[in-house]
């Protein structure tokens, strides 16, 4: 069972993993996300997340990233669904409406 703060460590991997293409280590997660908790727990975090087949390490020493599995976890649960600004509605209206072809 995973607990609320390892999905929230699995919430920063997969955010910043998707940003930088990157494995992520504890120790950026320390310091980009407000935890309020040690590299050190972090990591006791990322060990039972690997355990439970939610990220892997792509190199013995590296970051972690999301496996499917991590993937599916996210989008099922964490991710959060904001809706679209005015401009972001515009510019989506504007693309459909424009005469082309999907393949230019």
């Amino acid at each position: 069972m995973v607990s609320a703060r390892g999905l929230e460590v699995l919430r920063a991997i997969v955010q910043d993993y998707v940003e930088t293409r990157e494995p992520v280590g504890s120790k950026s997660i320390v310091e980009r996300h407000a935890f309020g908790v040690s590299a050190a727990t972090i990591r006791n975090d990322m060990a039972m997340l690997e355990d439970e087949d939610l990220i892997a390490a792509p190199h013995t020493s590296s970051g972690r990233i999301p496996t499917d599995k991590g993937y599916r976890v996210f989008v099922d649960h964490l991710a959060e669904v904001r809706p679209l600004s005015p401009a972001q509605r515009t510019a989506i209206a504007a693309f459909l409406e424009a005469p082309g072809d999907l393949d230019d």
